[in-house]
């Protein structure tokens, strides 16, 4: 008679078990992003992915910054949104006693991945589904005439052009000239220090806004903050200064989920991991320039390539 007691009991408790999961899986998904081009396709391919599959999603794409984002993570105040390895570990993990960072980590994709999906899972309950193979790095680009005429290439060029007393104007955003990954990161790699003058900061802008400044030699810009994976690179045919001693870390998004939210709908690895595995670096450029150059709206740019590859109906 006990054991059945404790059979039913059991019973008892994975229907409750199964019901509270059946319960959460019903509930609204929250889809944020942050604030440029890249992330509003990664953002409504995410929220197409799941509404594909018959999930209940809210858009919550272009919350805002890195810091807005994760804090709303974080807090619960939304369920996911895509996210870079390299910031992860340069601005979440990098100064946490307990972290124990791995030398190089940052600049090895694999390292990077792993030290920041399994902190974020034990610390956070945060998971991190497998990112994209491109590294959408912090990057400085210049015109391809300014390249020939000064023969530049690399950061080292560009880092000895500077100490050589050679006329700069970058222009970047607020966030780029103060994380430590960013120029603070260029300057310590290569040996050299911005002047006064030489940093034109646009609170809030995008690469696409600095890099239309480079194009159109706005305030006297001749250098733009980019990110290697966008779309107007192409478009400018800039050349992209390269980063031979690896200033910045692998940036490589990937949608990272509230824990309690991928337990209640365990389906959603399967759904979008191959979805970010076939984002390479001459994929997102392409998806980047159709919003950033032609001007069209990122969740049919990201609909269109779903149903062109099969993802969803």
């Amino acid at each position: 008679m006990r054991k059945i007691l404790v059979l039913l009991m059991v019973c008892a408790l994975m229907l409750g078990t199964t019901s509270f999961a059946l319960a959460q899986s019903d509930t609204i998904i929250r889809v944020g992003s942050k604030d440029f081009a890249e992330q509003f396709v990664l953002g409504q391919m995410i929220v197409l992915v799941l509404e594909n599959a018959g999930l209940k999603v809210e858009d919550r794409v272009n919350l805002g910054g890195s810091k807005v984002n994760r804090d709303a993570l974080v807090n619960g105040e939304i369920d996911v949104y895509p996210e870079y390895t390299g910031t992860a570990i340069s601005n979440y993990f990098r100064d946490v006693t307990y972290a124990n960072i791995p030398e190089g980590a940052s600049q090895n994709g694999y390292m990077s991945f792993a030290t920041v999906s399994s902190l974020d899972a034990a610390v956070n309950d945060l998971i991190w589904l497998n990112p994209s193979p491109a590294s959408n790095t912090y990057a400085l680009a210049i015109k391809r005439s300014f390249s020939e005429e000064n023969k530049m290439t690399s950061l080292e060029d560009f880092a000895k052009y500077i100490n050589d007393g050679g006329k700069v104007v970058v222009a970047v955003d607020d966030e780029f000239a103060q994380r430590p990954d960013g120029l603070a990161s260029f300057e310590k790699t290569y040996d050299f220090t911005f002047k006064e003058g030489q940093v034109l900061i646009i609170a809030g802008a995008t690469p696409a806004q600095t890099q239309q400044m480079l194009n159109e030699d706005t305030n006297g810009v001749n250098v733009a903050m980019a990110f290697s994976t966008d779309g107007a690179l192409l478009a400018y045919n800039f050349v992209v200064l390269s980063d031979d001693k690896g200033a910045q870390p692998v940036f490589q998004p990937a949608p990272v989920f509230r824990g309690s939210v991928l337990r209640a709908n365990p389906q959603i690895p399967g759904l979008l991991n191959p979805v970010f595995a076939s984002l390479d670096v001459v994929t997102l450029q392409g998806l980047n320039a159709q919003v950033e150059v032609d001007g069209e709206n990122p969740k049919e740019v990201a609909r269109k390539y779903l149903t062109d590859k099969g993802f969803i109906k």
